[in-house]
């Protein structure tokens, strides 16, 4: 077994231990494991499995760790908004620093803006803005 195999699983492993709800099925899919096919037209989402079968070991590991970054990130902004009261009247700097997610934000501004505008989207941050910061 190569060393990627071996994380594969145990990023498995964990997941299903942590979620022993889901189907493996299921966590194949939220992993990131299996996807569908990729579709250029919103209006028309292709469900068609997408074939895996020549995807590199390193590339479905990229894709599993992604999509654990994606999970914790949902329940850091999630813990951060629900401790938190009276958002509305701070400044986003106030908000990212109340909700503990200004580290977050900064580095992701930096290497991820779709994951910077969830957390903005998050704090109730308006469109305008979100778009001013996100240039």
């Amino acid at each position: 077994m190569k060393k990627e195999h071996k994380t594969i699983i145990d990023l498995i492993h964990n997941y299903l231990e942590n979620h022993p709800d889901q189907r493996f099925g299921q966590a194949l899919f939220n992993l990131g494991i299996n996807e569908f096919q990729k579709t250029t037209d919103p209006k028309n989402p292709n469900f068609d499995i997408r074939n895996i079968h020549n995807d590199k070991d390193e590339e479905i590991l990229k894709r599993i760790e992604k999509q654990l970054e994606w999970f914790e990130l949902q329940k850091k902004v999630n813990d951060g908004i629900s401790n938190e009261i009276g958002l509305q009247g701070m400044t986003i700097n106030e908000r990212l620093f109340a909700t503990g997610l200004l580290d977050s934000f900064d580095i992701y501004i930096k290497e991820n803006k779709e994951y910077a505008q969830f957390i903005l989207k998050s704090l109730k941050v308006d469109s305008e803005s979100i778009e001013k910061i996100l240039k």
